[in-house]
């Protein structure tokens, strides 16, 4: 597995002694990479991506409002601004998830109750702005990645570069400018 942590927070080795403040107010996530400005973090049939939800063929497609609560479990509902008429996502409090150590794929999603085994629905929180997980021994973690797909849009992974996916930095600082989409160019 990858062993890359690519914030220095991580990389340092900071723990997480007792509590740290959590907000509880709701907020969006945004993917950020070099040459990769800030792409909405959405819900596509339970698993998560970062790009345009319009562009998926999923009509469950939305953008997460999150909510955290006091054990670090974060519940996505969909934001529905700005949707095609062709979306009409019907899930809510989906809650956000990454792979277990050891589990058979790398995806990151939103459990429902029937979502097995294999999976971590707790232990997330906000550093600063930037999205990170506590692991068990106490470490911060941000070990995102995403796998760019054929229409633009990236898969996101956790702790797996093996496909090519490229490192990621999950924030909830929108980006000043919105995202280009594959083939736009900078100025039109």
């Amino acid at each position: 597995m990858l062993a890359l942590k690519h914030l220095l927070l991580a990389a340092a080795g900071v723990r997480a002694q007792g509590t740290l403040p959590q907000s509880s107010l709701s907020f969006q996530l945004w993917a950020y990479a070099p040459g990769l400005g800030g792409l909405p973090l959405f819900y596509a049939d339970g698993l998560a991506y970062a790009g345009d939800p319009n562009l998926s063929n999923s009509t469950q497609a939305a953008i997460v409002t999150f909510t955290p609560d006091n054990e670090k479990i974060w519940s996505g509902t969909p934001n529905k601004t700005g949707l095609d008429s062709s979306k009409s996502p019907t899930w809510s409090n989906a809650t956000f998830y990454i792979p277990a150590t050891g589990a058979s794929s790398s995806r990151v999603g939103f459990a429902n109750s029937s979502s097995g085994t294999g999976i971590e629905t707790s232990g997330f929180m906000m550093y600063g702005s930037n999205a990170m997980f506590i692991s068990h021994d106490g470490t911060l973690e941000s070990l995102w990645t995403g796998l760019k797909n054929d229409d633009g849009v990236y898969s996101l992974h956790w702790n797996d570069t093996s496909q090519g996916q490229v490192p990621l930095a999950l924030r909830k600082i929108a980006p000043s400018a919105p995202p280009q989409h594959p083939g736009q160019s900078e100025v039109e």
